[in-house]
């Protein structure tokens, strides 16, 4: 009998999974895999990696973790018990969930260690080839947060920590952002960053020309502002949202200034998995 083995391709891609009303990235390059938030299904991420993925590579060099709602974090967990995981990071934008619950257990249980990052990290990942991430988002990193995914802090005080948090206002806005330079392409992924955000990043002066856009908060009516987009003016606008989802995402207006800046837009409801470029 003759097997044929998928040997990886040496080029990078990225996927955005179609995972449903949620994100879920995956980006490739030779034998190395970095995920950017596992969406709200355990079994439809890990079907997206089976797909892309060599079916006997079971190493995840990075997961980023955008921010702790559920349609980026749930998936994650299952991600953890299949595969072998050697870097995550995420924000400080933690709230309480169940979700929460089941990837701070995960993550003890597999004993992968949790970094926060912020504006000005660079991230890499190597190995046969190298991936680097830049972190434009959030401006600074509160660590007694992030340590909400560790076992360094005793219920009583993880509890506090929790109430903290969600009296900070809209948590979205400290999703981590990161941007992507691979083979002359340059990817942004805004995780569900909305206005607040991005009219920091554009003061902030790191914004430019790019050529693929993860939509910030799956075309929500609150991102995608119109002074984000005439800087960033993406050439391919992907929006990684769930059929008939009941937000109305994408709104029409996210998209109608996603077409002021001529940039064509794909959308996981309608297409699927997308890979680019």
């Amino acid at each position: 009998m003759l097997v044929l083995l998928q040997w990886p391709e040496s080029r990078f891609r990225m996927i955005a999974c179609d995972v449903g009303q949620g994100d879920g990235i995956v980006m490739i390059k030779g034998s190395l895999q970095v995920i950017v938030d596992g969406g709200p299904s355990g079994e439809r991420m890990l079907s997206c990696l089976e797909r892309h993925m060599p079916f006997w590579d079971r190493t995840i060099e990075l997961i980023v973790l955008t921010n702790t709602d559920y349609d980026h974090m749930n998936g994650l967990s299952s991600v953890i018990e299949r595969y072998e995981v050697m870097q995550f990071v995420t924000s400080d934008g933690v709230h309480e969930s169940s979700a929460l619950d089941k990837m701070v257990s995960k993550l003890r249980e597999y004993g992968v260690m949790v970094v926060g990052v912020e504006q000005g990290d660079v991230v890499r990942v190597s190995g046969e080839s190298e991936m680097e991430l830049k972190v434009l988002w959030p401006p600074e990193v509160i660590e007694e947060y992030v340590a909400v995914f560790t076992d360094q802090m005793d219920k009583v005080a993880r509890e506090q920590i929790l109430g903290a948090s969600a009296k900070r206002g809209d948590l979205n806005e400290r999703s981590v952002v990161v941007e992507i330079l691979e083979d002359n392409h340059r990817f942004l992924l805004m995780g569900d960053a909305g206005f607040q955000a991005e009219k920091e990043l554009v003061k902030s002066g790191l914004l430019h020309d790019i050529d693929y856009l993860k939509v910030g908060h799956h075309g929500s009516k609150y991102a995608s502002s119109q002074d984000f987009l005439d800087i960033v003016r993406p050439e391919i606008a992907v929006i990684s949202v769930g059929e008939r989802n009941t937000y109305g995402h994408p709104t029409k207006e996210a998209l109608a200034r996603l077409e002021s800046v001529a940039a064509a837009v794909m959308r996981t409801d309608l297409e699927g998995d997308i890979t680019l470029p």
